[in-house]
């Protein structure tokens, strides 16, 4: 069981690794918009999916590990409690370290958010600004397509 313990914070500190990384591209996205600078923030946005996906993984991984170890409806800081007295330091440490990893990605990405938001903002005003009219010009909302006539039906007949 005291491997199976030692894996769990193992893996904690793997995804904390992953919190730091992805914390670092949503500094690289913030750096790349104020520089305007579309191809590095296409690379970091690319970067950042794959990391999504393998962060996924991770959770399946931990959600098993959670239910191997009966750590279920446990929080993260209770996590020290439910190890044993030797492994309790190890598992404060861990806990605090995926903790600080977390709070600092949403730092970072709440940053990277709010500038891209405040640019795409200066974008539409520049656009209404120069007077140009963006009635009917496709955006996110692609139009339905008109089926071809021998598509259509006649309800009434």
């Amino acid at each position: 069981m005291e491997q199976a313990r030692q894996a769990y914070l193992s893996l904690l500190n793997e995804l904390s690794g992953r919190l730091d990384q992805l914390s670092e591209l949503a500094r690289q996205k913030t750096q790349a918009v104020k520089k305007d600078d579309l191809t590095a923030l296409d690379e970091a946005l690319k970067q950042e999916q794959a990391m999504t996906l393998n962060l996924r993984g991770l959770e399946q991984k931990r959600l098993r590990a959670v239910s191997q170890l009966g750590l279920e409806g446990s929080s993260l800081s209770e996590l020290a409690s439910r190890y044993p007295d030797s492994m309790q330091i190890q598992a404060r440490q861990t806990a605090e370290k995926l903790l600080r990893s977390y709070q600092e990605y949403r730092c970072a990405t709440e940053v990277a958010r709010n500038t891209l938001e405040l640019n795409l903002h200066e974008i539409e005003k520049v656009i209404a600004a120069s007077g140009v009219d963006t009635a009917g010009v496709p955006g996110y909302a692609a139009p339905v397509p008109e089926p071809p006539k021998r598509m259509k039906t006649d309800f009434r007949a």
